[in-house]
């Protein structure tokens, strides 16, 4: 392990150290026996110390004719070795120069720090890490940044980051045993620390990791124990580890987990930042199309993470109502692999899937859900003759550009850009450009030529510690999760008017299994699209939306009947239920909501039938009108999201 190497190194500098004086003061001793005992031990230790100052009172030349003038087996002997410590004991001193520097400037940064200074732990040392530490704009002396790695990092990179705050600390935890662990972690101060963060580049790296933290009480009382409230986000791009990590984390129940757990994905993250900054429905903002009629057409170029998480996102997404229609198109060159690759995660029960394309079977959900697959290279005229095809029958509405090759991407862009122009849209198109910022910055900047094009940013800029510890997401995820919960639905002849409000978002939260954290995640992106759509339905209905949402969920409200704390069913489940399919707006954004939802369980593997958060089979993942069949009572659920509009409002 590289603690131990590291105790090795030091050990055999000092013997380094000890055995070039000892040289040195047996070469003074022969050299200087003319001289009386007093001066010759003085003359002996000048010659010792000055050897470890880089300039020895004897010399390699004196050394040298001193042999010559008393040739002898001891004289030959302790003058070679005379001459290579004269090289030794300079290396020695300028290590523990090395060392005591850094422990100083250590012992000044801790002095700097406050007395309640917070302690992050960061494990891995990779281009992602390091990326975090050069976007890091916390104050030292307040937050503490360790950096555990198996990486061999230079002294010089070491010293550096050493002056900016960070500490490193180099220690392979995985081939330490349970007993050793607290040992090796003593320095890091990892039980005091808020939050921990698995950043290795290998997802099974990480989740290994994951597992030397002592995870709820019938744990190994060997492992770590994380401080009360601690987070860690573990790196996870893999759906496979993924999907294990979530089985082993909700193995505690949740509420019994001694951390808060949080999956980080940086392609994901990237393309939600994408989906937020250019919308899916931006070509219609300016439109008066009806919502149903709001057709998205995806094109997107490579099928790698980022372009899979393109394609995964837009079938959340891409639902703006319960009837409009989801189209993508997808180009790889290797095609057939990373279509297989792709469709692994999703059901045979849910979805229709053939050689060349997938689609959302009608009694999964509702609307039009298809994903077609082709075989082509971007740079070809063929891909090129069969998009203007394709441009005839539905006209695209959005195109993303993942390749990595940037010469094909660029190129691509072009094409796309020129095509697009053509039929008269200013469609948004979207490219990876990870490896050429200077390019980057050329195209996202104004110019004729790709005047429509957009860059994907970057992970390298996305990457902050902010970002990892208190992302944005995650916070309004706690929060739509906080609401829905504190929305108490109650039947009419119940009593009663209490909600959980003063519930800790945190709290509830952590009792979540993490799926039901993506769930909330899922929901609360799509809230920026229905910004988009509820005014809009509104407008479609020739309705005041303050009015109408006042009409229907008020304090008299026909559906719901808003207490100031719950609601309370206005009649009897099949009352409601018929008041819900009678009133054409509340109905419409009820069957977009549970069409979104049906999506987006589809689009994680989930399937119909007997309740099984195991087996991923869920009852309700059917269309509206089999919903309002088989479980009548969940459809009040699907106006959720007025209800939490409603409530701003009305706090506001």
């Amino acid at each position: 392990m590289k603690s131990k190497t590291k105790v090795r190194t030091s050990r055999f500098i000092f013997i380094l150290a000890l055995v070039s004086f000892l040289i040195a003061a047996a070469q003074g001793v022969l050299y200087y026996k003319k001289y009386d005992a007093f001066f010759k031990f003085l003359l002996v230790m000048q010659n010792s110390i000055n050897a470890f100052g880089f300039k020895a009172s004897v010399s390699i030349k004196d050394v040298i004719a001193f042999m010559n003038n008393e040739p002898s087996l001891i004289n030959t002997v302790v003058g070679y070795a005379y001459c290579i410590a004269v090289f030794t004991a300079p290396y020695c001193t300028i290590s523990f120069v090395y060392k005591f520097l850094e422990r100083i400037l250590r012992l000044i940064i801790g002095f700097r720090r406050g007395k309640n200074c917070q302690h992050i732990i960061i494990f891995g040392y990779n281009d992602d890490v390091k990326a975090m530490l050069r976007n890091n704009k916390s104050d030292p002396k307040e937050i503490c940044i360790h950096v555990i790695t198996t990486e061999k990092i230079g002294q010089e990179e070491v010293y550096d980051l050493n002056k900016s705050g960070y500490v490193i600390h180099n220690i392979d935890v995985l081939k330490a045993s349970a007993e050793e662990l607290p040992a090796l972690f003593s320095k890091t101060h990892l039980e005091e620390a808020k939050y921990v963060i698995l950043f290795e580049e290998s997802s099974i790296r990480n989740f290994s990791l994951l597992q030397t933290f002592r995870l709820c009480e019938k744990d190994s009382a060997d492992k770590i124990r994380l401080c009360e409230g601690a987070k860690v986000s573990c790196r996870c791009e893999e759906e496979g580890i993924g999907r294990l990590i979530a089985e082993y984390y909700n193995s505690a129940a949740g509420k019994d987990a001694f951390y808060d757990l949080e999956l980080v994905n940086f392609p994901e993250m990237q393309i939600h930042k994408m989906y937020s900054d250019v919308p899916l429905h931006k070509i219609y903002e300016k439109t008066e199309n009806p919502l149903d009629e709001c057709t998205v057409h995806l094109l997107v170029a490579g099928l790698g993470q980022l372009g899979q998480q393109a394609v995964l996102q837009a079938m959340n997404l891409g639902i703006f109502s319960d009837k409009n229609k989801i189209i993508i198109d997808v180009f790889d060159t290797d095609i057939k692999r990373q279509k297989a690759e792709f469709i692994n995660q999703f059901s045979s029960e849910t979805f229709d899937i053939s050689d060349n394309r997938i689609s959302l079977k009608s009694d999964a959900a509702d609307g039009i859900l298809e994903i077609n697959f082709y075989a082509l290279n971007v740079k070809y005229l063929d891909f090129y003759s069969l998009l203007k095809e394709k441009m005839t029958a539905v006209p695209y509405t959005y195109a993303v550009i993942t390749l990595e090759n940037i010469d094909f991407a660029v190129n691509c862009a072009m094409q796309l850009e020129e095509i697009f122009s053509e039929s008269g849209h200013e469609i948004p198109i979207l490219m990876r450009m990870d490896s050429d910022r200077r390019l980057a910055g050329f195209i996202s900047s104004e110019n004729t030529a790709m005047a429509n094009v957009q860059i994907i940013d970057d992970r390298s800029c996305i990457i902050t510690l902010e970002m990892i510890i208190n992302r944005e997401i995650d916070k309004i995820a706690k929060e739509y999760n906080h609401l829905y919960n504190n929305i108490s639905i109650i039947s009419s002849d119940e009593e009663g008017n209490s909600d959980n409000s003063d519930t800790d978002p945190e709290a509830e939260w952590n009792r979540l299994r993490l799926f039901r954290r993506s769930s909330s995640k899922a929901a609360a992106y799509h809230d920026e699209v229905k910004e988009f759509i509820i005014p809009r339905l509104a407008k479609e209905k020739g309705k005041d939306l303050d009015k109408k949402l006042d009409e229907i969920l008020g304090s008299g409200g026909s559906i719901m009947k808003y207490t100031g704390s719950a609601w309370r069913m206005n009649g009897s489940e099949q009352e409601v239920l018929e008041t819900l399919k009678n009133d054409s707006f509340a109905y419409a954004l009820a069957s977009l909501e549970h069409r979104r939802w049906c999506s987006y369980m589809a689009s994680i593997g989930w399937r119909a039938g007997e309740r099984s958060d195991k087996f991923r089979r869920n009852p309700c993942l059917v269309t509206q009108q089999k919903l309002m069949e088989t479980q009548p009572e969940m459809c009040k659920y699907d106006l959720m999201s007025l209800m939490e509009r409603y409530k701003r409002i009305a706090r506001s």
